[in-house]
């Protein structure tokens, strides 16, 4: 495993940490929660212009160029947010730009370099304990700074995540790229691997209900506490009861039971756990902080054995077509439909996504195996 990957992944985290959870409910705080998924809208599409971005001139830069780049969008976003202040969400627009580039040309270096770490399974689960530390100094740090600062705390916070950022850069280092972009076939690569296909359909609808619920949790989770210092205490208690889902189930018993029924399940708890915001929102928040861990890493990780190594290009970019599309939809839904903190209208896309992942079980490569 690459130490250096494996420590600017963790830092990253960490940095992106102190300030990715707060962002929507920065935005929601300080204007509504419309602007906020106007801002998840307007960043995955521009996620997804960077990766198209990045596989066309894959052939000309290295991969380590787009990951600078894209860490260097972070520094800029982050700084835009403090010097705008509580009127970011006037320029949602720019600020969503900046950041799905930002996002879109880190992960594309980040997947290449990923795909090429052996073990990935127990690079997830050494990440999740790092992420422990994470944890808890993480929701500590910003409790504390937003408490004591109330909105003048964000800015501290976007500032530090900006200063963390500058290590990850040094912290970066390169990998070569087998394949060449060809912008038809990273559209059409998806028909030519059954496997793929069905877990890349999988993963990209539970993308979509991920993406609003990662933001919008939050947000829930302030409504409910109305204060900072409640808000990052039970930040606490979420983050342990993910760490203990990660340890006692998808370490330790992921090879013993099989991995499909714990997708399943898991999603099955999520979706009925969800009712529980109409009189009980900390319920359904500690559900899917311990469910969740166990549905999207172990489908992500039977789609990436999935990948020809030969077109890894092009996987990589219809990857991020299916999950950036999805996450679109699901904000465009939340937005037009909705604007609101729904999470009960995601719910179809959990339980399809489960369901077609369930019943592929038979024609897939063991987990044990390819990993």
């Amino acid at each position: 495993m690459r130490k250096n990957f494996l420590l600017s992944s963790w830092l990253f985290g960490f940095a992106n940490g102190l300030s990715s959870p707060l962002i929507s409910l920065y935005i929601y705080v300080t204007s509504s929660i419309y602007f906020s998924l106007k801002f998840l809208l307007f960043t995955s599409l521009f996620l997804l212009f960077a990766y198209f971005i990045s596989g066309y001139f894959s052939k000309e830069r290295e991969v380590i160029t787009f990951y600078k780049i894209g860490i260097s969008l972070y520094i800029i976003f982050y700084t835009l947010l403090a010097i705008f202040n509580i009127n970011s969400y006037k320029y949602v627009d720019i600020l969503s730009i900046i950041y799905g580039f930002a996002q879109g040309f880190y992960w594309y270096g980040w997947d290449v370099i990923f795909y090429n770490t052996p073990k990935k399974l127990n690079f997830f689960n050494k990440s999740a304990y790092l992420g422990f530390i994470s944890s808890l100094l993480a929701p500590a740090i910003y409790g504390t700074i937003l408490t004591l600062f109330h909105k003048l705390g964000y800015l501290l916070l976007f500032l530090s995540s900006s200063a963390l950022l500058i290590v990850v850069i040094l912290l970066a280092e390169n990998m070569k790229v087998k394949g060449v972009f060809n912008f038809k076939d990273s559209f059409l690569v998806i028909t030519k691997n059954e496997n793929y296909k069905n877990t890349m359909i999988s993963l990209s609808l539970i993308a979509g209900f991920n993406y609003i619920t990662g933001n919008i949790n939050p947000i829930i989770l302030y409504s409910f506490t109305r204060n900072y210092l409640d808000f990052s205490l039970i930040n606490y208690v979420l983050n342990a009861v993910s760490l203990t889902s990660i340890y006692l189930v998808r370490q330790r018993y992921v090879s013993k039971v099989k991995p499909y029924n714990i997708v399943l399940l898991s999603s099955l708890a999520i979706s009925f756990s969800s009712f529980s915001l109409f009189f009980f929102p900390l319920m359904y928040l500690i559900v899917y902080n311990f469910f969740s861990p166990l549905i999207y890493p172990i489908i992500d990780i039977y789609n990436w054995n999935n990948m020809d190594r030969n077109y890894l290009i092009n996987y990589l970019i219809n990857r991020q077509i299916f999950l950036n599309v999805s996450r679109i939809l699901s904000a465009t839904i939340d937005i037009l439909v909705f604007s609101s903190f729904d999470v009960i209208s995601l719910v179809p896309l959990l339980l399809l996504a489960s369901i077609i992942f369930y019943r592929k079980r038979k024609v897939a490569v063991p987990l044990t195996q390819s990993l």
